[in-house]
């Protein structure tokens, strides 16, 4: 007897379980149509009004886009910069003004490429601390390991939206005198404790890419609360007309290309590395281009809209897991509330356990980072401290797979991929 048949609606059953099965059939023959992992929305008009900001021929949207940031995240200053990346970066030199010149930045073993990247540009020397599996966020008693090497600056991050308890990282670190800085860059739609994850941290990154759900097509910040910027740290330099082009394009290609029924083509396309972990070396810090700002100041409304329909998908899709399924979700912890910019689960098998991976990974399936940062030949030439194990961010890297929770999963696409979870191995 099938597990699904106890939680799949009683009403129209049969017809639910024909569209299904045609919707199931159509994704696996359609050479093109591919889910996407997720979706940020962009409306044409928007590309459009960010095409004429970034060209000059209107006024300048960024330090309107300042003063929103500042307010929605109750900071005290904010840049905006080329990339989350770069703002990243920007926030480990200014810690340096505080925590040491020479100290190391502690990052979590189990996390977005791009961190170790920003470290690698900031100069500093690297300790990584393990990832609790059931929560993705920080192993304490790693943390604290990783703070009594020498670390005084601390990288939190809150992956896919699920939101770290940042009162218990900030009591870890407190005895040591380490400054922790809070990468929102997936925090979009996440609170804890009624506020917008980006609002706690002394200094708080943010990302605007392409698949951060509100986005400028490229870009990122860093907020300040506690720390003035110092004039010592580099400021980032003027960008230029081709960088203002770039974002155009990419606002274009995501009204255009971001959508299920034509994501396979630009999918395929080996040299875009659509969906894949990658670790790029620094590049140098670049104001945040009109045209992205032009894009953001456009798109916070239906990036609002869409933070609370992937909240319901991810509530859909999880109160129909049942308790036999191998799959076993990520929880938040106590007060926080996740943003679901994809919805995280361990199997123990990670995507391979699939009994057709090519579809699931067609339906929007996506194996989490590929290995820990500790593999990455930039973070092995920096590390110091103690050198793992990270068993936690080991797990996580076999078991750990997300799912599309974005607007663009219907009620069809839900149903088929608690199929697909149904029949894993």
């Amino acid at each position: 007897m099938s597990t699904l048949s106890g939680w799949l609606p009683r009403r129209g059953a049969t017809a639910a379980r024909g569209r299904t099965a045609s919707n199931y059939r159509r994704t696996v023959r359609s050479p093109i149509r591919c889910q996407p992992p997720v979706y940020s929305p962009i409306s044409w008009d928007a590309a459009r009004r960010a095409a004429m900001q970034g060209l000059g021929w209107r006024d300048d949207p960024c330090p309107r886009v300042e003063r929103l940031v500042r307010a929605l995240y109750r900071a005290q200053e904010t840049v905006l910069l080329g990339s989350g990346t770069q703002a990243l970066e920007l926030a480990i030199r200014v810690a340096t003004r505080v925590a040491g010149e020479q100290c190391a930045v502690a990052l979590p073993a189990f996390s977005c490429y791009d961190v170790a990247t920003a470290a690698v540009g900031a100069r500093m020397r690297i300790a990584l601390y393990d990832v609790d599996p059931g929560t993705l966020g920080p192993d304490l008693d790693s943390l604290a390991a990783a703070l009594a090497s020498g670390a005084r600056i601390v990288v939190a991050a809150p992956l896919w939206g699920t939101p770290v308890d940042w009162g218990a990282v900030e009591r870890c670190a407190a005895p040591f005198g380490a400054v922790v800085i809070e990468d929102a860059a997936q925090g979009h739609g996440a609170e804890w404790r009624g506020l917008p994850v980006g609002s706690f941290g002394a200094l708080s990154v943010l990302s605007f890419g392409r698949g951060k759900g509100w986005t400028g097509a490229r870009g990122g910040a860093l907020l300040v609360r506690r720390f003035p910027l110092d004039t010592a740290v580099a400021p980032p330099r003027a960008t230029r007309l081709s960088s203002e082009l770039r974002v155009v394009c990419s606002a274009v290609a995501q009204c255009l290309l971001g959508r299920p029924a034509v994501y396979g083509l630009p999918a395929a396309i080996p040299w875009l590395h659509l969906g894949e972990t990658r670790y790029r070396d620094p590049v140098a810090l670049q104001t945040m281009t009109r045209a992205a700002a032009s894009l953001l100041e456009r798109t916070l409304p239906l990036a609002t809209r869409e933070a609370a329909v992937r909240k319901q998908n991810a509530a859909a899709l999880l109160a129909s897991i049942p308790p036999s399924s191998r799959a076993r979700p990520v929880t938040s912890p106590l007060g926080g509330r996740s943003g679901f910019l994809r919805l995280p689960l361990r199997l123990p098998g990670g995507l391979a356990g699939f009994s057709d991976p090519r579809t699931a990974l067609r339906l929007g399936v996506a194996p989490g980072y590929p290995a820990t940062l500790a593999t990455l030949r930039a973070v092995r030439e920096r590390l110091t401290g103690r050198h793992g194990p990270w068993p936690g961010a080991q797990d996580l890297v076999r078991e750990l797979v997300t799912l599309p929770t974005h607007s663009l999963v219907g009620t069809e696409e839900r149903q088929t991929l608690l199929r697909v979870l149904e029949q894993y191995r």
